[in-house]
């Protein structure tokens, strides 16, 4: 299938070629799996996410016309028939139109006599690609407040690929288009322990490449910083004393995260947008976000420490280009 080689041979795949793979793989393993969406069988494969799925199973991968809640319909259908669909939205935006079926029927199904629908429903969250309020929203928060949904935010390749060991129930997955070039490879970071550090920056999403890069700037200013991202936001957390949550959301889950983490007496604050749509513009789009540097000085307010010090040779930001089609 084309597995991507690193120059000393190892095999090695970054996160769009692993959903790529691990989708093919949960097909191979499960002849009632099949992909549908819009883009699924175009050339560009969203983002090449689809495209060794395409090639290996034609007849399984299924283009779609541009009409997201009569999609979402089909597939909760195909699943109430037995079948394991994975519908991909290239846009989370559009998530709004997959909301009735998907809280309605699909997430109240397994509580009112039947057997929960076993379906998947990913959806990319855009940035960097110039499309402002319309096409760069997180409504994860949305989903994950309905108890009949499992709403999953990987980030890290381990917690991408638990994804699909299989599909359990209605499973609505929230990729970030940032990620997809990133090779994150574990849950906790090395730096340092659960029990020892003096802080942990907790990112959702996207916003983990922010938090490793934040720890390292906290490394250079002899604290103990360690990273963690979240998958799961309604799991349950490890032991902590001191976090820092960051949410690429303004009414994200980074608010209720941090309500539970209160109730169980940890001290937190969060990092998140302005109380605005994404701007458009790429320069403002950037001045939205929050940066490595905004968690870093939110972790030293937190331990008591002078946030002016924070310094470090940043990269530049990084900005996804090009569409999904």
């Amino acid at each position: 299938m084309g597995i991507p080689l690193t120059k000393n041979g190892v095999a090695r795949m970054n996160y769009a070629e692993t959903i790529a793979h691990e989708t093919v793989s949960l097909m191979e393993r499960d002849p009632r799996v099949i992909v549908m969406g819009a883009g699924v069988t175009d050339e560009k494969g969203i983002f090449g996410t689809t495209r060794l799925a395409h090639e290996r199973f034609p007849d399984r991968v299924i283009e779609t016309p541009l009409s997201e809640t009569m999609l979402t319909g089909a597939l909760v259908g195909l699943a109430q028939n037995g079948w394991k669909p994975i519908l991909v939205h290239a846009r989370a935006d559009f998530m709004t139109l997959s909301m009735e079926h998907l809280i309605n029927t699909a997430a109240k199904w397994g509580y009112m006599g039947s057997d929960a629908p076993k379906l998947m429903v990913r959806c990319i969250i855009g940035q960097g690609w110039g499309n402002g309020p319309q096409h760069t929203q997180s409504t994860a928060h949305w989903f994950a407040a309905d108890p009949g949904l499992r709403t999953l935010l990987p980030a890290t390749i381990p917690a991408l690929k638990r994804v699909y060991t299989d599909i359990e129930g209605p499973t609505v997955v929230f990729e970030h288009r940032r990620l997809y070039e990133s090779e994150i490879k574990g849950d906790i970071s090395q730096y340092g322990d659960p029990d020892t550090a003096d802080i942990q920056l907790i990112g959702l999403s996207a916003t983990t490449l922010d938090c490793i890069e934040a720890c390292a700037l906290l490394r250079k200013r002899g604290i103990n910083a360690e990273w963690a991202s979240m998958s799961n936001p309604n799991a349950s957390f490890p032991t902590m004393r001191r976090v820092v949550i960051a949410d690429l959301n303004n009414q994200g889950l980074a608010a209720d995260i941090g309500i539970r983490m209160m109730m169980s007496g940890i001290d937190s604050l969060i990092v998140r947008p302005p109380a605005t749509p994404v701007p458009a513009s790429y320069p403002l789009e950037q001045a939205w976000y929050p940066t490595p540097v905004d968690i870093a000085n939110a972790a030293l307010s937190l331990l008591g420490e002078e946030s002016e010090s924070v310094v470090g040779d940043l990269d530049e930001p990084f900005a996804p280009t090009g569409g999904p089609f």
